[in-house]
């Protein structure tokens, strides 16, 4: 298996989401479905304050996208690649 040198960088930023326990549950929750922040903090057992600073960081990294409906904000993965890697993951781990 080769990974082209200039990707590395990329791949070990997305990488480092992974290994912080908190982002991961939040984007293992999140999966395929758009979720809001209220199903967020309820199922991940995050303070609200700290779950919306995560949602923001992995925003400005193109991890997740969101959308407002009325007063709720929307979030989902950007990203096919991630959705495969989450569930690789689970795959392994279940």
């Amino acid at each position: 298996m080769s990974v082209k040198i200039d990707k590395v960088e990329s791949i070990a930023d997305l990488l480092k989401n992974f290994s912080n326990s908190n982002k991961l549950k939040i984007l293992c929750f999140i999966g395929k479905v758009e979720k809001n922040v209220s199903e967020i903090i309820e199922n991940v057992w995050i303070s609200q304050s700290l779950v919306s600073q995560i949602l923001n960081k992995m925003k400005l990294e193109k991890i997740l996208e969101s959308q407002k409906s009325g007063k709720e904000i929307f979030y989902k993965i950007s990203d096919e690649k991630i959705l495969k890697l989450i569930k690789s993951l689970k795959n392994i781990f279940n």
